[in-house]
C-alpha cells in the first residue's frame, strides 16, 4: 500500500520537531546545566549512560532526516535543510565531545577517590603501629627495680626502637595533604580548561548558526522582495491592456445608446403620423387593409377559374 505525500511529508515534520526538541534539551543538559545536574553528571556513570542513549537516539533522528532532505524534488529546499542538517550535526558532535569530557573526569575523579581512601586507611593504621612500644615500655608499679645494666639495656633498647618512630609519623600526614592539594589543583585546572574551552566552542557553534540563518533569511527576503517587485510590474501592465479594453467597451455602449435614441425617435415619428389624422385615417386604413384582402381572395380562387 503507497503511502500518500501528506503523511510522509507530516511524519517528517514530527521527526525534525522532536530532534530539534531532543537537541535542546541535550545542550541545556551538557552546555548550560545547573550546578546540581552538572555534579550528578560528573559523580553518576548511570546520568551519563542515560545521556549517551539519548545522544545516539538524537544521531539517528538525524540519520533519518537527512535521508528524507535527499528525497525532495525542491532544489532550493532540500539545499537550505541540508545546511541546516550539517549545523546540527556538528552540534551534535561538540555534545558527543562534552560527553567524553565528563566521562573522563568522572573516571579521574573515581581514581582520586580510590587514592585518598587507601592513604586514609594507611594514615589510620599507622599511629596503632606506633603506641604499641609505649605500652610495651611503660614498666608495671609491681614489678621489682631492675639492676641498673639491665635499666640502661632497656632503655638504650627502648631508644632505638622509638628514634624511628618520630621521624615516620608525620610523613604520611604530609604526603597526604601535599597529594590532596596537588589533586585539588589539578582538578580545579582540569575543570576550569574544560568549562572555559567547552564556552568557547559552544558560542562558536551557536554564532555559526546564527549567522548561517541570518544569511538563509536575508536570501529570502531578497527572493520574495523580487517577487513582489515582479508581480506587481506584471499588474500594472495587465491592468494598462484591461483599460484599453474598457475603454473600448465604452465606446461601444455610447453607439449602442445613440442607435436606440434615434430608433426611438423613428418610432414616435411613425405613431405621431398614424395618428395625427384621428378617427377618420384610422378607418381609412382599415378599409385600404379590408380591400387589399379582398383582392387576393379574389387572385386566389377566382382569376385560376376564368377561361378566355
Amino acid at each position: 500500500m503507497a503511502r500518500s505525500p501528506g503523511a510522509g511529508t507530516s511524519a517528517q515534520d514530527t521527526t525534525a520537531i522532536d530532534f530539534s526538541r531532543l537537541l535542546m534539551r541535550l545542550q541545556s543538559i551538557l552546555v548550560t546545566p545547573d550546578a546540581a545536574r552538572e555534579t550528578k553528571l560528573r559523580t553518576s556513570s548511570y546520568e551519563r549512560e542515560k545521556v549517551d542513549h539519548n545522544l545516539e537516539y538524537a544521531r539517528s533522528l538525524l540519520t533519518r532526516l537527512e535521508r528524507d532532505a535527499s528525497k525532495l524534488k525542491n532544489q532550493t529546499r532540500r539545499q537550505e535543510t541540508q545546511a541546516d542538517l550539517v549545523g546540527k550535526r556538528e552540534v551534535l558532535q561538540m555534545l558527543h565531545g562534552r560527553l567524553q569530557e565528563l566521562n573522563e573526569l568522572g573516571a579521574h575523579q573515581l581514581e582520586e577517590d580510590e587514592s585518598s581512601e587507601e592513604e586514609d586507611l594507611l594514615g589510620e593504621y599507622t599511629p596503632d603501629g606506633e603506641e604499641e612500644p609505649e605500652t610495651e615500655g611503660d614498666p608495671s608499679p609491681t614489678d621489682p627495680a631492675p639492676p641498673v645494666m639491665t635499666s640502661a639495656i632497656k632503655s638504650t633498647h627502648m631508644a632505638a626502637n622509638s628514634e624511628p618512630i618520630p621521624t615516620l609519623k608525620p610523613e604520611p600526614t604530609s604526603t597526604l595533604r601535599a597529594r590532596n592539594r596537588q589533586a585539588e589543583s589539578e582538578k580545579a585546572e582540569l575543570f576550569s580548561g574544560a568549562s572555559t574551552g567547552l564556552s568557547t566552542a559552544t558560542a562558536e557553534a551557536l554564532m555559526t548558526h546564527n549567522r548561517t540563518e541570518q544569511e538563509s533569511l536575508t536570501n529570502s527576503l531578497l527572493n520574495m522582495a523580487q517577487a513582489l517587485k515582479s508581480s506587481s510590474h506584471s499588474f500594472a501592465s495587465a491592468l494598462e491592456e484591461e483599460k484599453s479594453i474598457l475603454n473600448r467597451a465604452a465606446e461601444g455602449l455610447d453607439k449602442n445608446e445613440q442607435g436606440l435614441e434615434a430608433a426611438q425617435r423613428r418610432m414616435g415619428f411613425l405613431r405621431t403620423y398614424t395618428e395625427g389624422r384621428g378617427w377618420w385615417g384610422r378607418m381609412l386604413m382599415y378599409v385600404w387593409i379590408a380591400g387589399l384582402m379582398v383582392a387576393a381572395l379574389v387572385i386566389t380562387f377566382v382569376l385560376p377559374k376564368l377561361r378566355f
